[in-house]
Parts: C-alpha cells; sequence; structure tokens
C-alpha cells in the first residue's frame, strides 16, 4: 500500500489552543495548546488509527481532496495540514554503507536492547524523521 495524504483540519479553540480533526475520519480529533503541540498530537493519533484499521482489517477511507475540503467543512479553519501516512507494507531489504566502527556501535547497542539493528536503526530514523518533520 502506498503513502496516503489526509487533511488535518485546524481551528483556533474558543478557550485558547487549537483543535485538530481528521475530516476523512469520523472520531479522529485531538489539541494542544500551541499549533505544533496539536498537530504533532493529531499526526501520532492519525498513525494509531490507521495502523489499528488495518490490524482489523477495517477499511481505510479516500482521502479527500484539499482543495474541495474548506468548502465541506463547516466551522472556520485556522488551517488545513497535509499529514502523510505509509500503510504497513512488505519488509523489504537495502544496503547501506557505514564506517565499520558505526555498525560495530550500532550492532552493540542493538544487543544490548534486545533489537535487531535493522529494527534498531528504523526506529531511530523515523523518532529522527518525525521529530524533524
Amino acid at each position: 500500500m502506498e503513502k496516503r495524504t489526509y487533511f488535518l483540519a485546524v481551528s483556533q479553540a474558543p478557550e485558547g489552543g487549537y483543535t485538530c480533526r481528521f475530516p476523512d475520519f469520523e472520531c479522529v480529533v485531538d489539541q494542544g495548546e500551541t499549533l505544533e503541540e496539536a498537530i504533532a498530537n493529531a499526526r501520532e493519533l492519525l498513525y494509531f488509527t490507521v495502523s489499528y484499521m488495518i490490524d482489523h482489517k477495517l477499511h481505510l477511507p479516500t482521502p479527500s481532496e484539499g482543495k474541495f475540503l474548506k468548502e465541506k467543512l463547516q466551522e472556520e479553519l485556522f488551517c488545513l495540514v497535509p499529514i502523510n501516512v505509509y500503510p504497513p507494507a512488505k519488509t523489504e531489504r537495502i544496503n547501506i554503507a557505514a564506517p565499520g566502527d558505526k555498525i560495530a556501535e550500532i550492532t552493540d547497542y542493538a544487543k544490548r536492547s534486545k533489537l535487531s539493528r535493522s529494527e534498531l536503526m528504523v526506529n531511530a530514523t523515523l523518532a529522527y524523521i518525525r521529530a524533524n518533520a
């Protein structure tokens, strides 16, 4: 399954902060005191929701096009934010090149953490991407 882009509708909450919802998912709503916090919370909730739906063999909604969403939504929007999700797919093998001392350090840490090198590298890379998105 390929990448899907769902739009996050962000509104300013009357009591302060921001409220976010994904119009393509009926009950996926989150909030945050700052815009960055609200988007990060909603992104994490969307990842969880998509994983849950796939694990339980539920149909993922087709993403709406951003240009039509503003007309469709009733509340006054602060902004629409595209959020990419990557539904689980088959495992792929890739090759990487790195100095041997760095690979040894990664291998030692993975063993101490009871992870495979692949798990450690994938988890670390995704944490980096999500922290810097």
